[in-house]
């Protein structure tokens, strides 16, 4: 019922608007009233809240209201940004970047800084991300009042802590700057500009120091300050919008799988769900199939896993794939700066574009001919890795205790779990899909702390680095070793060295090997040919 009634509200007022455009061109005042909805609406329908910002950009540039422009061109920045589009985001900020150096309006550009800064990190760009970040924080120092500089340097803290996360930055850092972002959010009062910008930093520094908690170990902190975000985003006079509830109990989900609680991350998942319906968050979504099906399988319920799996894995190829789509607009970019020159300009630039295409194409060839040639070499590495570890006997490597331990553990013990391990490695039973830092811990007769940090000093890499290298080089030495299993399916593979799901084995397979698994065992099977030939 509140679904159809958020839904025919939005069409009311998205249907005036429009008949506005259709009769003419709306005015400035028409159009600041229509920013303020365009705001209210984003609380509870993400989708809506876009396809009305996008018409009042489109009414501003009609009339070339530059407020407007401005105002609209950030607000779909942030709701770009909470839908996953980060190229949008990126491709939105040069224009409101200008126009906020025009109007001198420091908030605005640090924001339009953030927002680009975070949207960097996102895609993986991250020189430029903490380049903007920085950016961000010093024009955050010139805005006022004082309330409004508190909320941007709340929101600038919390993407760095972000940039720190996708950097793999020590924990501490990452938690000093969400707490950071939480004594902003503290400070700003609770004017009736500010409250529902309040509550909501302050349900989003608590969801975060909560996942935070989660990465530490430190279950019972997580699961306060999840509490704490999720009453903040159910209290009605906070109006935080419906996007971060969702967030919140998809954490809890998480949380309560990762815990085996099987049914409790059931009963989160599917409440978001369900908030999610209305609001479309399809990065989120995604989230949530995949914990649906997973503690579905751990239940036991077949049909409900199935059909969470198999909208896990068409959501995901979805929005893998619109990730890989490349942005082709140079020529359009060069002819619509140019839409008022003489035609004999616009040939020149037509013929531009198409030695462009030319050298792109050329280029393309070159770069496809040199990735073979990578790829073909990293295939070689790996079974020349392959053959030395079949050919050589076992050697002992010697213990070195670094003297830059972060915590304290006894030689003796070093060297018995670092033996338990070597026995863990030989046994195989890495290749269990259950296998978690806590169990292994258990079954090494060690803790968590202690298990972590020798794998960190000794095995130079995270515990869950550590394990997916293992399981790699069990499956790879499976391939080079028994022909029969390169004509096993790749979700057949995937299961038998202990990954939940095909796609995540061949991104780690990749990653561990240089090499796609569907291309390592295509060459393997040529070089059979060839050696029998």
């Amino acid at each position: 019922m509140m679904k159809n009634t958020v839904l025919l509200l939005f069409y009311f007022i998205f249907g005036l608007f429009h008949a506005q455009l259709s009769s003419g061109s709306p005015t400035n005042s028409e159009i600041d009233s229509e920013i303020v909805k365009a705001e209210e609406l984003y609380k509870s329908n993400l989708a809506k809240s876009i396809e009305l910002s996008n018409e009042i950009y489109r009414a501003s540039k009609k009339i070339d209201y530059k407020k407007g422009i401005l105002e609209s061109g950030t607000m779909l920045m942030a709701r770009y940004f909470d839908a996953g589009n980060y190229k949008k985001v990126i491709d939105l900020s040069t224009e409101a970047e200008k126009l906020a150096l025009d109007a001198k309006d420091n908030a605005k550009l640090a924001n339009i800084y953030r927002l680009r800064a975070s949207s960097y990190t996102e895609l993986g760009f991250n020189n430029e991300s903490i380049r903007e970040f920085r950016k961000a924080l010093t024009i955050s120092e010139k805005a006022s009042p004082e309330d409004r500089k508190n909320y941007l340097k709340a929101l600038i803290y919390t993407g760095i802590s972000s940039y720190l996360a996708h950097v793999n930055a020590p924990l501490d850092s990452i938690i000093h700057y969400q707490k950071k972002c939480l004594q902003s959010a503290v400070h700003i009062g609770d004017s009736k500009d500010y409250t529902s910008k309040k509550y909501h930093l302050l349900a989003l520094s608590y969801m975060n120091l909560g996942m935070t908690s989660v990465a530490a170990s430190r279950i019972n902190d997580a699961e306060n300050y999840f509490e704490k975000a999720l009453k903040i985003c159910q209290n009605k006079s906070y109006s935080v919008p419906n996007n971060l509830e969702i967030s919140v109990l998809n954490e809890y989900a998480w949380l309560y799988y990762d815990q085996k609680k099987y049914d409790q991350a059931v009963q989160y998942a599917e409440k978001a769900e369900q908030l999610e319906k209305v609001t479309s968050i399809p990065y989120v979504r995604r989230d949530i199939y995949e914990v649906n099906f997973k503690s579905y399988v751990e239940l036991g319920e077949k049909e409900a896993s199935k059909k969470y799996m198999n909208l896990y894995t068409k959501l995901n190829d979805s929005l893998v794939n619109e990730e890989k789509k490349s942005i082709n607009t140079p020529v359009k970019k060069m002819m619509d700066e140019q839409g008022e020159v003489h035609t004999g300009n616009i040939q020149k630039i037509l013929m531009l574009a198409l030695i462009l295409i030319i050298l792109l194409v050329a280029g393309g060839i070159f770069f496809w001919k040199r990735n073979q040639k990578k790829l073909h070499e990293s295939y070689e590495t790996v079974i020349s890795n392959l053959k030395k570890t079949n050919d050589s006997p076992t050697q002992i490597i010697q213990l070195e205790i670094p003297s830059d331990k972060s915590i304290n553990i006894t030689d003796e013990t070093v060297k018995m779990i670092l033996a338990k391990l070597e026995k863990f490695e030989k046994s195989q039973k890495f290749i269990k899909k259950d296998l978690s830092l806590t169990s292994l811990a258990t079954d090494l007769n060690t803790n968590t702390r202690y298990l972590s940090e020798i794998i960190k000093q000794y095995k130079k890499n995270s515990y869950n680095n550590y394990i997916n290298g293992l399981r790699i080089s069990y499956i790879t030495n499976k391939l080079y070793e028994n022909p029969i299993y390169r004509e096993y399916k790749i979700s057949y593979l995937a299961e038998a060295c202990g990954f939940s799901s095909r796609e995540v084995f061949a991104v780690i397979f990749k990653k561990e090997t240089g090499v796609s698994p569907s291309y390592f065992i295509n060459n393997l099977k040529k070089d059979s040919l060839e050696s029998a030939s």
